[in-house]
C-alpha cells in the first residue's frame, strides 16, 4: 500500500474502526482467549486472498532477520490483548484503561533509545495531556487498591508496555516492508501465540453461539485487519509515538458506541478524562505536522 492518503486522516480513521472493538466483544458474549485468537485468525484470512491478489513475491522476499523481527512484533501483539484481556478479570474497565493510557511514555521512551527518534515539544504535551486523561478516567478505582485488583493493574501495565514494543518494532519493520506481507507474518505469529498460550491454560477456542461468530467476524475485520492495519501502515510514515497518542482517542469513542448500543452510560470523570485525551492526540499530531514541514524545509534548503 502506498501513501494515497494523509497518514494522520488514516489514523484517524483507524482510531474509528478500532473504537467499535468493546462493542463488539462485549456483543459477542465469547470468553477473552476466544476473542483475542479468532480476532487475529479472521484479520489473517481477510488479508491473505489481498496478498494473493498481489503476488506471493513479496512474502518471499522478506529476509530471515525481518522474518524473525516480525515474529517477535506478533508476539507482543498477542501479549498485549492476552494481558490486557486478563487484566479485566481482576480489576475494573477504567483502571485498566488509566494505565493503558501509559503507552505513549513507554513508546516515546523506547523510540528514542531503540529508534533515535526525538520527541517534539508539542507531541510532549500532548503524552502529558493522554496520560492525564487516562488517570481520570480510571483515578477513582485507582485509588481503591486490592490484592486482586493490584494483580489486574499490573497487567494492564504489561500490556500498554508489550503494545509499545509492538509499535516501535513496527515502525522499524515498516521502513523495509510492504504492509500487507507485513500484517500476514506479524497477525499470523500472533493468533499462534494466542492459541499457544490459551492451550497451556487449558482455555478451549470454540465460539458458542452464531451471534458470537458474527461479531468475532466483525471484530476481526474492522477492529483488527481494518483498524490496526491502518496504524501499522501509518508506521512507515509518523512516529511511533504519535501513532500510540491517535490511537488513545479509540477508548474515548468507544464510550460512545457503549452508550449507543449497549445502554452503557459513562461517569462524568470518562467523558472529561476522554475529551482531554483526545485534545491530547490532537496536540500531537500538529506537532507532528510541523516537525514534518520543518524536515521539509530543511531538505529543500540543501543543496
Amino acid at each position: 500500500m502506498k501513501k494515497t492518503i494523509n497518514p494522520i486522516m488514516g489514523l484517524w480513521f483507524g482510531t474509528l474502526c478500532t473504537s467499535f472493538a468493546a462493542t463488539f466483544i462485549i456483543s459477542s458474549g465469547e470468553a477473552p482467549f476466544v476473542v483475542a485468537f479468532y480476532r487475529l485468525l479472521f484479520a489473517v484470512a481477510f488479508l491473505l486472498p489481498v496478498n494473493a491478489l498481489q503476488g506471493w513475491e513479496q512474502l518471499r522476499q522478506i529476509t530471515r532477520r525481518q522474518l524473525l523481527s516480525c515474529l517477535m512484533t506478533g508476539l507482543f501483539f498477542a501479549l498485549h490483548l492476552v494481558t490486557y484481556i486478563a487484566s479485566l478479570q481482576y480489576t475494573s474497565v477504567a483502571s485498566a484503561g488509566a494505565l493503558l493510557s501509559l503507552q505513549p511514555v513507554f513508546v516515546a521512551v523506547c523510540a528514542f533509545i531503540f529508534l533515535g527518534e526525538r520527541i517534539a515539544l508539542k507531541v510532549k504535551l500532548g503524552i502529558a495531556c493522554a496520560v492525564a486523561g487516562g488517570l481520570i478516567v480510571g483515578g477513582g478505582d485507582l485509588l481503591i487498591v486490592t490484592g486482586k485488583a493490584l494483580f489486574g493493574d499490573a497487567l494492564a501495565a504489561a500490556s500498554a508496555l508489550m503494545i509499545s514494543f509492538y509499535f516501535v518494532t513496527g515502525r522499524s519493520l515498516r521502513q523495509h516492508l510492504d504492509i500487507v506481507p507485513y500484517l500476514v507474518v506479524v497477525y499470523s505469529s500472533a493468533a499462534f501465540a494466542a492459541a499457544v498460550i490459551s492451550f497451556c491454560l487449558g482455555v478451549p477456542l470454540a465460539a458458542s453461539t452464531m451471534r458470537g461468530w458474527l461479531f468475532l467476524l466483525a471484530l476481526g475485520l474492522i477492529s483488527t485487519a481494518v483498524g490496526h492495519g491502518i496504524f501499522n501502515w501509518a508506521l512507515k510514515y509518523v512516529k511511533a509515538s504519535t501513532v500510540a497518542l491517535v490511537t488513545l482517542a479509540s477508548p474515548a469513542m468507544e464510550t460512545v458506541w457503549a452508550y449507543i448500543f449497549l445502554g452503557q452510560v459513562p461517569a462524568a470523570t470518562s467523558i472529561v478524562g476522554g475529551i482531554i485525551m483526545i485534545t491530547g492526540a490532537v496536540l500531537a499530531v500538529s506537532g507532528e505536522k510541523e516537525e514534518g514541514q520543518e524536515d521539509t524545509g530543511d531538505s529543500v534548503s540543501k543543496p
